[in-house]
């Protein structure tokens, strides 16, 4: 499987001497002869001074002219450049965006959504994840938190015990706007060290109605439903998943069709195993998958890995690892109102 590690980038010219021939008007030569004052000596002088200043006049306006259109292939050529890096100045600045980490997919640059909202800047999105992360008193939680699944009891319970799942906190950083579903999104890496090993966390931060931005916590916590281990026990049944996943190729059991199949690695930074996950062809969720970029195996370096929140369930015949996914309900961990794949139906 293509998922493999979670753990957390020369002409040498011939030169012949010129044979100088006898120019038109010139005196035939007549060997050795001795000097007669008359001969027209000074003439043929002046006819030879006549010649090398017209020469001289043409090789120094060939120069002038060289000059002057090198000058102005100077001139052109710069002011392309000056265009095409204010171009690319303009296109960062408008869509700067950064990869995550190696615990969780690569996002793939999208088109911003457009809100009367204003993103928060870099500064304010740090701290506003600080003073999240900092929070034991429950009736503080919803001004820095859409709560999603949880509440807020549970909210607290997990910060508190984030650094014996995750270690303690080494470092922040902001990756600005990742917008997916039509939602507003931007986003923090917070980066942990436990026993020696990175480990990571992604706080997503959307605005509610009123433009205040909070983190959505079922994305950050990484929530599924049932537990993973209740998931890869049960023999039947379906259940919500957050995970990062990539196009794959293991055809096997109920899925052995790939004319009928499509593939999918699936894995997730709170598992020691990977999975599969598998879509009927031409159905809604196989045309999600492949909005969402998902056309080609992962390589090295987490390339083509994408975050999505789905529903698998199992299928009768399959293995321990093999999942039927039903839904795509969204294209990263923070769910909309509307399912993803809701869009290809």
């Amino acid at each position: 499987m293509l998922i493999s590690n979670m753990n957390h980038h020369d002409i040498q010219r011939a030169v012949r001497a010129k044979r100088i021939e006898r120019t038109l008007g010139d005196a035939p030569s007549l060997g050795r002869l001795a000097r007669t004052p008359g001969t027209g000596l000074r003439k043929l002088i002046r006819r030879e001074k006549r010649r090398g200043a017209g020469t001289k006049h043409k090789r120094s306006s060939w120069r002038t002219m060289i000059v002057a259109w090198s000058l102005v292939l100077v001139v052109v050529t710069l002011g392309v450049l000056s265009i095409a890096l204010w171009l690319l100045l303009r296109f960062t600045m408008n869509h700067d965006g950064a990869a995550v980490s190696k615990h969780v997919a690569t996002p793939e640059l999208q088109e911003r959504v457009v809100s009367r909202f204003e993103s928060p800047l870099e500064f304010a999105a740090l701290d506003l994840v600080k003073q999240a992360l900092k929070i034991r008193d429950p009736g503080k939680v919803e001004e820095f938190f859409h709560l999603g699944s949880a509440n807020p009891g549970k909210v607290v319970d997990f910060l508190r015990n984030m650094e014996v799942l995750d270690g303690a906190i080494i470092g922040y950083r902001w990756l600005s706007s990742i917008d997916a579903n039509n939602l507003l999104i931007d986003g923090v890496v917070v980066n942990t060290l436990l026993r020696g090993k990175p480990h990571n966390r992604l706080a997503l931060l959307t605005p509610n109605e009123k433009g205040h931005w909070k983190i959505d916590f079922d994305a950050f916590a990484r929530t599924v439903n049932p537990s993973w281990t209740e998931l890869l026990a049960m023999k039947s049944g379906q259940g919500l998943v957050r995970v990062v996943i990539a196009k794959d190729n293991y055809y096997n059991g109920p899925f052995s069709d790939d004319k009928e199949w499509v593939c999918y690695g699936m894995a997730s930074p709170d598992l020691e195993v990977n999975f599969f996950g598998y879509c009927r062809r031409r159905s809604p969720q196989a045309v999600a998958m492949e909005r969402m970029g998902l056309t080609e195996p992962a390589i090295p370096d987490n390339k083509n890995l994408k975050r999505a929140t789905l529903e698998i369930r199992r299928t009768e015949g399959a293995g321990d690892r093999q999942f039927e996914i039903t839904r795509v309900m969204a294209e990263d961990w923070v769910m909309s109102a509307t399912p993803f794949d809701e869009n290809f139906k």
